[in-house]
């Protein structure tokens, strides 16, 4: 009796919680409007010739979003991905009229809400098909198959027949009646009053169903307050306007000064306005988290903006069906008092498929394997809080409405749309490509929203990075591109990090002790024998990758280290890369221990781990070779080492190996530095000799110079043949480690060596590769001031990646990856380093340990235009 007692009391229990944590979660409220523009809400519009002051006071209470998108342009295609969070191209949505397109069990926001204790509401129009068996049957496949506990609607829209309207899945009352078509007279034959003729059942009236709607769904507001409020609701609703027929009741007939379609677009924000005084009266507004939408853009033609002054897509072109902006850039607004800020405005690119994974981070619950593949979680941005990059959408990937084959991706602030003309209802829809013209057109938006200048053809390298990118997405079923390879081929918009890969540790088999962790690698690394001023974050580390120290933790515990020669460790640091969207590394392959056979077996066992880390990441490595130490006739060992590389292990002919130019990267540091009074022991003849070498071998050579390598002042020789081996490279990279040492001092290096630096290489055909860098210390090292150039929560190298993009410069190198020596390290570093006497250590100031990885993954993307340029710290 006692054990069925127990398990009563759990059950009860389980039950009382599920209860609770389901009425934690906020109710939610969708209102999808049919066929409203970007420019017709005042809110998004300032010129709008409509008034629309209740969206427009949902937008003062909540936030907008300038850069959100309808996953297709037209109705079905839109409502699909809203519903499920798949882009509609990867289905056949053509069926709708007799079949559903949603597959039993496919998960969508309101089956996702029913599983999470939400009652579950649709008002409106459906357009996903049902299984069309005869209007006395029931209707298979509609919204009561797909997660909904209620619905009343219409199966389409109200100028596509048969009309009648739908409770649950059956008709309310079967389209046994006829109506006959009707169009406008000084409207195009689409707009106006236009509907076609066909069945309609006796109990609907077409200038009805707008008000209709709104009373049903005020109804279950109603409802849903007069019982427990145990459970939260989603009310999807979703109106059928102003999606023609333009039927306005006579009280808004000539109350906008945009004809018709401006009077129909205020009676639908007075609907609206319904909706949000029953969500008062029934004291859920403050719990309700509200999103306001349109499905695609407007019916609207140029003409009609000549003739009424008003433009329904605002500044975009084009209108519903089009490729182009207009057909689906759409006017988004999320209300949720105590959540999001009212009043705030956010660019984070959105897709409605967003919905999915965005309502079930509001829930606290994560998406079923392979559930929502286009979903990303937005969140973070209604929220104000940092964002995983994994999570967040920096492209968006469409198909034309009435041009199958005509698809479109947004990457950044990069557009490419596949052909030629509108893909949709504006004229020309397609227009053939001729030879010697472009085949596609390429848009920058931050540049020209109003896509007035196809750049196709001057930038083939966008075209093709963007063609490869779209190809990944729709081939592998999901839009996540975090995982999607770097692309090799070149260095035009690239951030690769050095990688040093020097760490050794007693006992890792390297047999090298404890290489550049200490002073004395031969003794323990210990309070009194410390060269590195970070220390490593490995709360993610396996034990087998772990190496004991002589440091103590906060905790009392032994502090441990890692080891580049640990297989493991590397690969982990290369799965980082990927995490974070770093394309890849140059790694550092000092030249004077090339003939010491222990250090060269660990260059080698290292070089094989980074192959392999590149390889499984999708990452790309270059080697770099530096010239430090090197004594006169020297560096004939460079070029010795290089061809047993090539030859031997066909090292040039990996997969991974970073490319430019269609030759494999070779990477010089240290050509030209010096002074008056000492230069380095190896010569200029004898680096233009060793340049010479490789590109004879086929290979692109980057050289790592001075920073006054122009004007041979500074740090380099003052010897005028340094210019004339420099011609020689195909990239050049001046070392800036220590050169400025805040933001205002890398505003004029920008303009004083940066900028002039770009102009050279242009005019000589060259590349230019500008190093920048996080922070600076080498107290532990070399008795400096600990925290000597200080990183300012990432100010100070977010501004030199900004000052390298105003200066035109399309590639960089950070320094460094790991470098924890120097205290330029860019990954996981603790905020809590050991204690003891004898090594003091900098953190990362509170900041999480992954924070640089994702803000040079985000320079990467500002680098290449896929998010906008900002002085603010990503």
């Amino acid at each position: 009796m006692s054990q069925i007692f127990s398990r009563l009391l759990c059950t009860s229990l389980i039950l009382l919680c599920s209860v609770r944590c389901s009425a934690d979660n906020p109710n939610i409220v969708v209102i999808l409007v049919d066929d409203m523009g970007y420019g017709d809400p005042g809110c998004f519009n300032p010129e709008s010739k409509i008034l629309t002051p209740h969206i427009d006071s949902i937008a003062r209470a909540g936030m907008r979003f300038t850069d959100a998108h309808a996953p297709g342009p037209l109705c079905h295609m839109s409502r699909y991905g809203l519903m499920t969070g798949r882009y509609p191209f990867r289905t056949d949505v053509s069926p709708w009229p007799e079949q559903p397109l949603i597959e039993p069990g496919q998960l969508t926001v309101a089956s996702l809400a029913k599983r999470e204790g939400y009652d579950t509401a649709m008002v409106g129009k459906w357009h996903l098909g049902f299984q069309e068996n005869g209007y006395d049957e029931p209707l298979p496949g509609g919204p009561t198959d797909c997660g909904f506990d209620s619905f009343f609607g219409i199966r389409a829209s109200t100028d596509i027949p048969p009309y009648f309207y739908i409770r649950g899945n059956r008709a309310v009352s079967p389209p046994t009646d006829k109506i006959a078509a009707h169009h406008s007279p000084g409207w195009n034959s689409n707009q106006g009053e236009f509907w076609r003729a066909g069945g309609i059942a006796p109990d609907l009236q077409l200038d009805e169903v707008l008000p209709r709607f709104t009373d049903e769904a005020i109804q279950v507001i109603q409802e849903h307050a007069s019982n427990d409020g145990n459970k939260p609701l989603m009310l999807y609703l979703a109106y059928p306007a102003p999606h023609t027929p333009w039927l306005s009741s006579e009280e808004y007939v000539g109350k906008s000064t945009a004809g018709a379609y401006g009077d129909f677009v205020m009676m639908v924000d007075a609907q609206i306005g319904r909706v949000l005084t029953a969500l008062d009266e029934a004291d859920i507004t403050d719990d309700t988290l509200l999103v306001f939408t349109s499905d695609n853009g407007p019916c609207w033609y140029d003409v009609d903006t000549e003739r009424l002054g008003h433009d329904a897509t605002g500044q975009f072109r084009g209108m519903k069906s089009d490729a182009w902006e207009g057909g689906h850039r759409m006017p988004l607004i999320v209300r949720w008092p105590g959540r999001v800020k009212s009043d705030t405005i956010s660019d984070q690119l959105v897709c409605f498929t967003d919905f999915l994974a965005t309502f079930a981070s509001v829930m606290g619950v994560q998406l079923p394997e392979g559930a929502g593949p286009d979903s990303f979680d937005f969140l973070t941005a209604l929220t104000g809080q940092s964002a995983d990059d994994t999570s967040v959408r920096n492209q968006f990937v469409m198909r034309a409405g009435s041009q199958p084959s005509m698809m479109t991706i947004r990457s950044g602030d990069w557009k490419l749309i596949t052909q030629l003309g509108s893909g949709g209802f504006s004229k020309p829809k397609l227009i053939e490509a001729v030879a010697g013209g472009p085949s596609g057109q390429l848009y920058n938006l931050a540049d020209d929203p109003g896509e007035t200048t196809n750049l196709y053809l001057q930038h083939p390298d966008i075209v093709a990075r963007l063609t490869a990118e779209m190809k990944t997405i729709v081939d592998d079923e999901h839009s996540s591109v975090a995982s999607q390879e770097a692309d090799r081929s070149t260095l035009t918009g690239k951030v690769m990090c050095g990688y040093q890969g020097w760490f050794n540790c007693e006992g890792d088999g390297a047999q090298l002790g404890w290489k550049h962790w200490a002073r004395n690698r031969k003794q323990l690394f210990a309070p009194g024998n410390v060269t590195v001023d970070l220390w490593p974050d490995l709360s993610e580390f396996d034990p087998d990758e772990l190496y004991d120290t002589g440091f103590t933790n906060t905790d009392g515990s032994i502090a441990k280290v890692f080891s580049s020669n640990n297989r493991k460790t590397v690969l982990r640091h290369f799965r980082w890369m990927q995490d974070y969207g770093i394309d890849g590394v140059f790694l550092q392959r000092f030249a004077n221990g090339l003939k010491d056979k222990v250090v060269l077996h660990n260059y080698d066992t290292v070089l094989g781990h980074v192959r392999q880390g590149a390889g499984q990441a999708g990452r790309s490595f270059a080697i770099m070779y530096d010239l430090s130490g090197l004594k006169a006739g020297e560096l004939k060992n460079v070029r010795d080492d290089w061809r047993r590389l090539r030859s031997d292990t066909r090292l040039a002919e990996d997969p991974a190996y970073q490319q430019h130019d269609g030759m494999p990267v070779v990477a010089i540091w240290g050509v030209g530095f010096g002074s008056k009074t000492k230069s380095r022991d190896y010569s200029l003849a004898e680096c233009r000799e060793l340049i010479e070498c490789f590109k004879e071998d086929g290979c692109t050579v980057i050289l790592g110079v001075p920073t006054g390598w122009r004007k041979l002042e500074r740090d380099a020789i003052p010897d005028p043949q340094l210019l004339e081996v420099l011609e020689l490279a195909d990239v050049l990279s001046p070392w800036t480690v220590g050169r400025y040492r805040n933001e205002a001092e890398v505003a004029k290096h920008m303009q004083k060596y940066w900028r002039p630096d770009q102009r050279w290489c242009d005019q000589h055909e060259l590349s230019y590769m500008p190093v920048v860098f996080p922070g600076f210390s080498w107290h532990n090292l070399h008795g400096g001031d600990l925290d000597s150039i200080p990183r300012q929560k990432g100010k100070f190298l977010w501004s030199q990646a900004i000052g390298a993009k105003q200066a035109g410069c399309e590639m960089l190198y950070v320094a460094m990856f790991d470098e924890v020596d120097e205290g330029t390290a860019i990954f996981k570093c603790t905020n809590q380093p050991p204690t003891g006497n004898g090594g003091k250590f900098l953190t990362y100031e509170g900041l999480p340990s992954d924070f640089y990885l994702r803000l040079v993954g985000k320079a990467g993307e500002m680098l290449r235009g896929e998010i906008p340029r900002t002085k603010a710290v990503p």
